[in-house]
């Protein structure tokens, strides 16, 4: 049996133990534990594969409303890695916030100021060589809306989509504990779908499992009326096709022969 057929019969099993209708736990777990045999079957005769990321897909019934600014989606785990190299973008000046993130104990690979930021990287590869030097990119709230547009689509293709922290929080370790396992949606209403990276091939199930359970959580607490405008939840990886996880029709959108 070839490892593509394996992995396909992986699905029909899949298929037969669920009911896309209902929307729980337990059906996350069971199309993470289909989606890891498939892609294990595929890196059998493939050992140069990367590392891919493992995404959710939402399709929504109705385009949502756009948000004023992105919305900050938190995973139960990092995706990046349990300690990433963090570089945090602040008001001037950024002596400041250096020192108050010492004094919390938080730990960060720089720490620049959006004045010196404009000055140092302006030209594309300068900010091709910040992005590729840092694994995640936390930026003060209160500068987050001119700092996208600015950065470029370049750190968006690498995953590395600033996100928001609030500077002025009393638990800022928790802040930043949240944010390192966050999300940015940043083009919210601009269609009727979104796909969020919740994790890598390399992770266990419970990580994955974890990750898509509160992607989907955090996803319908900010984005009003929440599972009511769902019309179907897929999980795939780079090179994967979409394996559903829930369809309000109860109708798998493919078949697997």
């Amino acid at each position: 049996v070839s490892t593509q057929s394996t992995g396909f019969q992986t699905f029909q099993h899949y298929f037969k133990q669920i009911n896309l209708r209902i929307m729980e736990s337990e059906q996350v777990e069971r199309a993470v534990e289909a989606l890891m045999k498939h892609c294990r079957a595929q890196k059998t005769n493939d050992l140069t594969s990367n590392d891919e990321k493992v995404s959710v897909q939402v399709v929504f019934k109705k385009v949502p409303s756009k948000p004023k600014h992105p919305i900050r989606l938190t995973m139960s785990h990092p995706t990046g890695g349990s300690e990433p190299n963090i570089c945090l973008i602040t008001k001037d000046p950024q002596r400041q916030y250096k020192d108050l993130v010492k004094s919390h104990g938080i730990t960060v690979g720089r720490v620049i100021d959006i004045g010196k930021m404009k000055k140092k990287f302006k030209e594309l590869e300068a900010k091709r060589v910040l992005c590729n030097s840092y694994d995640c990119f936390l930026v003060d709230e209160r500068v987050l809306p001119i700092v996208p547009r600015w950065l470029g689509k370049y750190f968006y293709t690498k995953g590395k989509a600033p996100i928001q922290v609030n500077l002025k929080k009393t638990d800022l370790s928790k802040e930043f504990s949240d944010a390192i396992r966050s999300f940015m949606v940043s083009n919210l209403g601009k269609g009727n779908n979104i796909s969020v990276p919740c994790g890598r091939v390399s992770f266990d199930n419970d990580q994955l499992i974890d990750n898509v359970n509160s992607t989907i959580k955090s996803l319908c607490k900010n984005v009003k009326p929440g599972m009511k405008n769902v019309k179907a939840i897929y999980l795939k990886t780079e090179t994967s096709v979409a394996l559903p996880v829930y369809n309000a029709l109860g109708v798998a959108p493919m078949k697997i022969s």
